[in-house]
Formats: C-alpha cells, sequence, structure tokens
C-alpha cells in the first residue's frame, strides 16, 4: 500500500502587477539562480529583502549579487513580483517530493545565462587590471 504525497499547495498572486523593469525581471532571475531546484519563492523574496536569515547566511546567498536588491520593500511585495515572473513564464515551479521549487523556464534562462556571463567577464577584467586570477580558480566550482 502506497501512501499518497501531500504536496505543499501554490497559489500565486502578482497583485496590481502589470509589468517589471527589465532590471528588476534580470535581478529576480539572479537571485533565483542561487535557489534553482534547491529553494523556493520565500527564500528568493529573503534574498532579494536582503534578510538577515540565518539560512541565508549559512549558505552563503548573502554573497549573491542580488541580495537587498528589494531591500526598501515589504517581503509580501517581493512575493508579488515573484509570482508576477512566474505567471510570465520566466520562472517556473516543480516539486521535489512534496515541495515547490524554482526553475528557470527557456524564456528565464536565456536572460540569466546572459546576465551570468556578463558577470564573469566584468569580474575577469578586473582580475587581468589587477593582475590576479581569482575568477579562473572559482569557475572550477561553478557548476556548469
Amino acid at each position: 500500500m502506497s501512501k499518497k504525497v501531500r504536496r505543499v499547495p501554490v497559489s500565486l498572486d502578482a497583485g496590481e502587477i502589470k509589468d517589471l523593469p527589465q532590471e528588476d525581471i534580470r535581478m529576480i532571475l539572479r537571485g533565483a539562480d542561487e535557489l534553482i531546484s534547491t529553494g523556493g519563492r520565500s527564500m528568493l523574496a529573503k534574498i532579494l529583502k536582503g534578510s538577515k536569515d540565518k539560512k541565508i547566511f549559512e549558505y552563503k546567498l548573502n554573497e549573491c549579487p542580488a541580495y537587498g536588491y528589494y531591500q526598501d520593500m515589504k517581503l509580501d511585495d517581493i512575493a508579488k513580483c515573484i509570482d508576477w515572473m512566474i505567471k510570465k513564464d520566466y520562472l517556473r515551479i516543480e516539486y521535489d517530493y512534496r515541495l515547490p521549487l524554482l526553475v528557470f523556464s527557456e524564456k528565464g534562462w536565456q536572460i540569466e545565462k546572459e546576465t551570468f556571463a556578463q558577470e564573469i567577464y566584468q569580474r575577469m577584467c578586473l582580475d587581468v587590471k589587477e593582475n590576479k586570477a581569482r575568477v579562473i580558480f572559482e569557475m572550477k566550482e561553478v557548476n556548469r
């Protein structure tokens, strides 16, 4: 006899948001990149808020370039932006057993690839200018 898995329900609420600026879309995707297939909407909202939650620091999510991007907004309003991103198919929700986790859609991944590559390029340029090789050594640890 198998036990029925009860998934945590997801209810999306984008509120009155009709559109988000391209920079906001990029930063939400950048924050989501740290959580893909491991975290959900509420953890992403905490990253974007700049939360002092101990899990944020435990997993070094405070080092994400998107950390604190929406520091002046309430968590509920940040959640609405994230829900808008899901409704507009930049992000999707997939279940791992019973928990809803964030994943990129094709559209969202195309934007994030470009953002991440630009970030690496800028950091490499700084390394060349400072005659250091930090990025090259960090890249050995990056999940392809």
